[in-house]
């Protein structure tokens, strides 16, 4: 008898004895080669995919409202601020929008799952969301040039049919409370189209403020835009869709202020070669 064909016994343990032949051994250690590595798909496309499986309806939206929308209502009524007056298809937009997100507000989620919690930032994102309602609302009231006693006949009824929702309603499914509180967030992005493009006089963002600026001056007043459009997204986009439903990651959230920003930017620009 072959060597290769004898047996070998060995006890992992007493009172047990397992018998295991050299040549399955061998057969165990057979060679493996290793199949094909298949990489993930690069370049331009590839990248706009993933930048855009981080966007949601809400997104697209808000981009069109900001390339499009914004600028064009910014010339038709020909305002240079948000609080200005003569404003009233933008300042009737803004007490609708205002309406929509009361309502989200408070009311409840009526399909999310049993025991969900929100998180401390979907609790947090409440207080933001009441401190953009209140300046969307004085928007609202100066656009439509009401003051006094028709500002708060409007009020009255806002309230009114908020707390008439809520009687009748208590919780909303997750797809109705975001279309209310989506106009909410279109109408703030408008807001901030607004006052970037008084900042900047119509010149894009880069414009006529920044004429005859060092470099280092021009970086200061890009680096304090930056800042504060990063603290006007949390407030008045990310925290009124969280209300409506908490969701998305730190890097789908950079990425959705990133396009934010993207289509300030476009909104702006576009207009300039046109000569408006």
């Amino acid at each position: 008898m072959r060597s290769t064909d004898r047996y070998r016994r060995f006890a992992p343990w007493p009172g047990k004895l397992i018998c295991r032949s050299e040549r399955g051994l061998a057969g165990d250690t057979a060679r493996v080669e290793p199949g094909p590595v298949s990489q993930p798909p690069s370049g331009p496309a590839a990248r706009l995919a993933r930048i855009a499986g981080h966007l949601r309806l809400e997104d697209w939206l808000l981009v069109a409202w900001l390339v499009v929308a914004a600028p064009l209502l910014g010339r038709v009524e020909d305002t240079a601020g948000p609080f200005d007056a003569g404003r009233p298809i933008q300042g009737a937009l803004e007490l609708i929008a205002v309406l929509g997100a009361m309502i989200c507000l408070v009311t409840g989620r009526s399909d999310a799952p049993a025991g969900a919690d929100p998180g401390i930032l979907g609790r947090g994102a409440i207080g933001p969301l009441v401190g953009g309602l209140l300046l969307v609302t004085f928007s609202g009231w100066d656009g439509l040039g009401l003051a006094g006693t028709p500002a708060a006949v409007v009020a009255v009824v806002i309230a009114g049919i908020v707390v008439v929702v809520r009687l009748r309603w208590a919780a909303l499914t997750t797809s109705v409370r975001r279309a209310l509180v989506t106009p909410f967030i279109l109408v703030t992005g408008g807001i901030f189209w607004t006052i970037v493009d008084s900042i900047t006089g119509g010149q894009g963002v880069i414009g006529s403020p920044t004429a005859g600026l060092s470099l280092r001056d021009v970086g200061l007043v890009v680096g304090l835009l930056a800042v504060f459009s990063a603290v006007y997204y949390a407030m008045l986009v990310y925290a009124p869709r969280q209300v409506a439903e908490s969701e998305g990651g730190t890097i789908t959230w950079l990425v959705r202020y990133g396009v934010f920003l993207a289509s300030v930017v476009v909104g702006i620009s576009w207009l300039r070669p046109l000569g408006m």
